[in-house]
């Protein structure tokens, strides 16, 4: 069966069996469109146009795409082909990512650190010992599950080689952009890299949940010198061990790293400790409802200031969440009691608030823009994210019988424009006096370690560093349970 795509001035001939998904297909074929929920029909972002033979809506795409569908518009992670087709779409490319850090390198060279997310791609290229040029982009691999265990079970089960090849594939087109680099950081948790550097992850997957490799690795990547810094654990890899580089060696403090999954690093004397817990990716805005990663239009604060208002990446006209404006709106609605202890959106005539915010409170939640809105489910995923994060620290800090640091480090891209009362407000964290939002720590420092003296300086911490499992402790579900509500 043959499927013809038109996209930008392209056209692709591709083969497919009978009953295959429209957006695996596609992603699988090296072609990318915005799938920002992992292909369950609630980003309504996956959008193709049908040019002959549109298959059958489903209701849910008649109540979200409305007049679009006449015109032949369907989610493509809904429709499993069954006839050949010929449909034209928008290619996802890359979009311009801000990233402010200070490269430690060899002037004379160029240079690429990459942070390979399990949601997002971020890059940097280094030239005469500055950042030139940052790019972000959706992570490709989305559209065979949110999480790495949903993509370790899709490479289980024969996926593999694609994974592999669309990572893969996509690193390369993104490195296409810029002139060939001399060398390259790659940063990333350990499935991740399985997958970049082609190591079967599977035992990442199954007790005791073991890493293909520990410690640092080095190689080529397309003909480019690769390094790769230290892997502690399963759930701890090259994207925490590289924030090393920029975090204190003398004081006491937590670094969490927050994304698909959260990692922690406790820092007592002269002693580390390592964790993590699964979250999900409602803080890159996936999974949430109207959801966007880091693009122009994507609304990254809100604010009760002479009405309320909404702030957008380059004030473009509101498109979607970023994960910094679900917090913050959160934050504010907590504030305001329009958000309950629960999570629950209160009716109208339930609510002691503003005006302002009373009347955005509508039948598909809290309309923070025209055709944006904070669902129910939206906040439902928030809140296991904060439950997961909060869960964790508990159980990592009774291990080791400290007390609530004073300092803490928040890295996640998202980070990067929340302020301590957001944080605090929307319940994320309960605790820490002095907060310090690093934003993608992982590439920030990522781009110092083309210095050998900032690699030995890693990799010497990272050798002290002591894994604590604590997702399997008794007590987590329990604690998770109750740190659902605001109020825990």
């Amino acid at each position: 069966m043959k499927l013809t795509v038109k996209h930008g001035d392209k056209i692709s001939e591709l083969q497919l069996k009978k009953g295959e998904n429209l957006l695996k297909i596609l992603h699988k074929n090296g072609i990318f469109i915005t799938a920002y929920c992992g292909g369950k029909g609630i980003c309504k972002k996956c959008l193709v146009k049908f040019l002959d033979n549109p298959p059958k809506p489903f209701e849910h795409e008649k109540a979200t795409l409305k007049e679009k569908i006449d015109q032949g518009y369907r989610l493509a992670c809904l429709h499993s082909l069954e006839n050949e087709a010929i449909i034209e779409i928008e290619e996802v490319k890359p979009v311009f990512a801000q990233i402010e850090a200070e490269p430690c390198c060899d002037n004379d060279k160029s240079h690429i650190a990459l942070d390979i997310g399990t949601t997002t791609i971020a890059i940097a290229y280094i030239e005469k010992g500055k950042i030139e040029k940052t790019l972000n982009m959706l992570n490709p691999q989305i559209a065979y599950g949110s999480d790495v265990i949903t993509r370790i079970a899709y490479s289980n089960e024969g996926g593999f080689k694609t994974l592999h090849k669309t990572i893969n594939n996509i690193i390369k087109k993104l490195i296409s952009d810029f002139k060939k680099p001399d060398s390259m950081i790659a940063c990333a948790n350990p499935t991740m890299l399985s997958f970049f550097l082609g190591f079967n992850p599977k035992s990442i997957g199954e007790y005791p949940y073991t890493p293909p490799f520990k410690g640092s690795f080095k190689g080529k990547f397309d003909d480019i010198k690769l390094y790769v810094p230290p892997v502690i654990s399963a759930f701890v890899g090259s994207d925490i061990t590289s924030a090393l580089s920029i975090l204190p060696e003398n004081q006491n403090f937590i670094f969490i790293d927050i994304g698909t999954n959260c990692e922690f690093i406790l820092k007592i004397g002269e002693n580390y400790y390592s964790s993590s817990v699964p979250a999900g990716p409602a803080l890159e805005g996936v999974n949430i409802d109207y959801g966007s990663i880091a693009q122009d239009g994507a609304i990254y604060k809100v604010s009760l200031e002479n009405g309320f208002k909404v702030y957008t990446i380059n004030n473009k006209k509101p498109t979607g969440i970023a994960g910094s404006g679900l917090v913050s709106a959160i934050s504010l609605l907590r504030k305001h009691g329009i958000i309950d202890k629960s999570g629950k959106i209160v009716k109208p005539w339930e609510a002691e608030a503003p005006f302002s915010l009373i009347n955005r409170i509508k039948k598909e939640g809290f309309m923070l823009a025209e055709g944006v809105y904070l669902t129910q489910n939206s906040i439902r995923n928030f809140q296991l994210v904060k439950a997961s994060i909060n869960t964790g620290l508990k159980l990592l800090l009774d291990r080791k019988g400290a007390p609530e640091p004073e300092k803490v480090f928040i890295g996640g891209g998202f980070s990067r424009t929340l302020t301590k009362e957001e944080i605090t407000g929307s319940g994320l964290l309960s605790f820490g006096d002095e907060f310090v939002m690093l934003g993608n720590s992982s590439i920030k420092g990522g781009v110092r370690l083309f210095c050998e003296e900032e690699r030995n300086k890693i990799e010497k911490i990272a050798k002290k560093i002591e894994y604590i499992e604590i997702a399997n402790e008794n007590r987590f579900e329990d604690l998770y349970i109750k740190s659902m509500d605001f109020d825990a």
